[in-house]
């Protein structure tokens, strides 16, 4: 039975991510949340058995949480983590310009987005590599591209700094994780009908009319897709959810 855990799995594309999972009858599921008793979260709860759906607490500001998760993980997964999915993040700042950013507000997005990352995968590396499958996803952005970032330039500013910050963090990583036979994917899951998505409607809407969000549904479906067909590399991909391959 491969098993998953998706952090921020209480709404969005986490949610999404674990509810079309725990429709194929041979997956276990690790919801990995802030909040265990949102009603997403006790919904799907109420429907999967534990031997199919399990339920950790993890917060990406508060570290010791992520250590106790692992821990908490590790007691229902005698085979080890098949696939560890780092979807949580936050964008605190989406209209700030480069004069108007709230150096402390960024410092924390930085925190989150980037640093904490990096305990969720060292925390969860000894499960990971127990398992038959052992791949470490990094949920990220096609705004953290280098390459892209002219053409979108005061777009969520802090976000894609941060966001660029995770994506080298995955890209060196995954040449030490390579060796171990441990698959690293970095995907954009594609701009979504989120409640972060949404804050930059406006802002496409004035760019490019003609570009719309695509739902959480088939964004969900899409990363799967990316992530199961992802192989072994060391010089990793940055992809997007349709799967086309993006410039770093």
């Amino acid at each position: 039975m491969p098993s998953y855990l998706v952090t921020g799995a209480s709404r969005g594309i986490g949610l999404a991510t674990i509810t079309q999972l725990l429709q194929d009858p041979k997956n276990f599921v690790i919801a990995a949340v802030r909040n265990a008793e949102s009603e997403s979260i006790k919904k799907l709860a109420s429907e999967y058995p534990k031997d199919r759906f399990a339920v950790v607490k993890l917060d990406y500001a508060d570290y010791p949480s992520i250590g106790k998760a692992a821990e908490d993980a590790a007691k229902i997964l005698p085979n080890g983590l098949d696939y560890l999915i780092s979807n949580a993040g936050v964008s605190y700042q989406e209209s700030a310009s480069f004069e108007s950013i709230d150096l402390k507000v960024f410092e924390e997005e930085l925190r989150i987005n980037t640093v904490a990352p990096i305990e969720v995968v060292r925390q969860f590396l000894p499960l990971v590599r127990k398992s038959a499958v052992k791949k470490v996803v990094f949920v990220s952005t096609l705004n953290g591209s280098l390459d892209f970032a002219p053409k979108v330039a005061t777009l969520t500013i802090t976000y894609a700094m941060a966001k660029a910050a995770l994506n080298i963090l995955a890209r060196k990583w995954a040449a030490v994780l390579y060796k171990e036979g441990i698959t690293t994917v970095v995907l954009h899951p594609g701009w979504v009908e989120t409640e972060l998505g949404l804050t930059i409607k406006d802002w496409w809407a004035k760019v490019n009319p003609d570009l719309k969000p695509i739902s959480v549904k088939q964004s969900a479906g899409d990363v799967l897709r990316v992530i199961w067909d992802a192989p072994l590399e060391e010089q990793i991909k940055l992809y997007n959810h349709t799967g086309a391959v993006f410039p770093w």
